[in-house]
Formats: C-alpha cells, structure tokens, sequence
C-alpha cells in the first residue's frame, strides 16, 4: 500500500471536485463546454469524481471560465479582496473631512470612545503618524480599521431612522 500523494495547492481532492461541479453548474455549463484544449471533458469528470487532482494552472484556467474564485475552488476559502491603501486613505479622509478635528495631543477622546466615528478618527489620526514614520503596512492596516468602523457608523446611523 502505497502513501496517498500530497498536492499543497488544494485542500481536498473530492472536495475540489465538488467546488468545481457546483461552480460549472452555477454557470449552466456542461462539462464539454467547460473543456478546453488541454483539458478534456472526461478529465473534467475525474476532477469532479475527486479522481484526479487538477494542477495550479489548470484550476486558474477553470476559474477564469467559470467565473470563480481559484482560491476557492482549490482550498474551499474565498479570497478577499481589499482595496488599495492609496483608496482606503483618501476613502476615510473624506469621510472624516466634515467633522471636527481633535488636537493632535489628545489621543483619547475625553468623553470615550463609545461612538465608532470618534473611535474611526483616533485610528485614522495612528494611521497618518505611522505613515509619516515611515510604517505603511501598519499605516493602511489601521486605516483599513477605520474605514470599517465608518461603515459600521453608517449602518448604525441608517438602523436608526
């Protein structure tokens, strides 16, 4: 008895093929129409048995046919994507641009931080310190952090009414 193969880019083989057989059939393709060159129909059917592991570059291309998440269809996790720092940066300075600005030494509200736009700009004004320090992963990692509790403040604001 020989020890099953190990493939790293997905995380199941009969998972795999699930995914990719309930993708195509989201997309209302059979498995012919799916094929392509390189990739024949009856491939495709070992895939989805779970028979066969499709590599990297294969699963790209039915992806890209499909219309799916490669991540997803090889691991069963979605990727997510994020905006640009530059976008989420000028995202919360314009959001925040109508409201009133703390003094730079004042790094907690006196009154708390019970409101999440107050908690938004406290976040937003460690953001713009550590850019200027030179930090930028923690810098859009905080304004990422702020740009999310300004969402939150509007969906609150919108329950509200």
């Amino acid at each position: 008895m020989t020890a099953p193969h190990f493939h790293s880019h997905v995380d199941d083989p009969a998972a795999v093929g699930r995914r990719l057989r309930d993708a195509r059939v989201a997309a209302g393709l059979s498995q012919r129409r799916l094929s392509f060159p390189g990739c024949s129909a009856a491939y495709i059917s070992r895939i989805e048995a779970g028979d066969r592991v499709p590599s990297l570059q294969l699963l790209r291309k039915l992806a890209q046919k499909l219309d799916a998440d490669e991540e997803y269809l090889a691991t069963g996790v979605e990727r997510i994507e994020q905006m640009p720092p530059e976008l989420v940066e000028a995202e919360v300075e314009r959001r925040l641009a109508g409201q009133a600005e703390r003094p730079a030494e004042e790094e907690r509200p006196s009154d708390g931080l019970a409101d999440p736009a107050d908690r938004a700009r406290v976040l937003w004004e460690h953001s713009r310190r550590l850019g200027r320090m030179g930090d930028r992963r923690a810098a859009a990692r905080y304004s990422r952090d702020a740009l999310a509790l300004l969402d939150y403040a509007d969906d609150r604001a919108r329950a509200a009414t």
